[in-house]
């Protein structure tokens, strides 16, 4: 059995939308670079690493309201990244960063 990584792109896609007329709606942009992530996993690593995107802010989505706590707080920013349920960026979705974490998890081995 080999390792599999969960990366995990928790966002709130109405943040930072301003709506005047100086401005143009960005929402959906992560949701975009999160499936260029997926697709790039999925090149390098086959059936070993799942990326997905949740919205935080939907209806029914309890599960991270540890995330929502910080982020309504200001200590974190969205997108927030987690790989295998671990906290590990916030702010952005690096895919180069996020590699590199992959990376060393499959080196690792399984996990029993």
């Amino acid at each position: 059995m080999f390792q599999r990584v969960h990366v995990q792109v928790l966002d709130n896609p109405t943040e930072g939308i301003l709506f005047d007329d100086n401005t143009t709606e960005t929402g959906g942009t992560n949701r975009v670079l999160t499936d260029e992530l997926s697709k790039e996993m999925n090149y390098f690593y086959p059936s070993a690493v799942f990326v997905e995107y949740i919205d935080l802010f939907m209806d029914g989505e309890e599960e991270f309201d540890d995330i929502k706590e910080l982020l309504r707080m200001g200590a974190l920013n969205t997108p927030v990244v987690l790989i295998n349920g671990v906290l590990k960026i916030h702010g952005g979705i690096p895919a180069s960063v996020i590699k590199k974490e992959v990376e060393k998890l499959l080196s690792t081995g399984p996990v029993h």
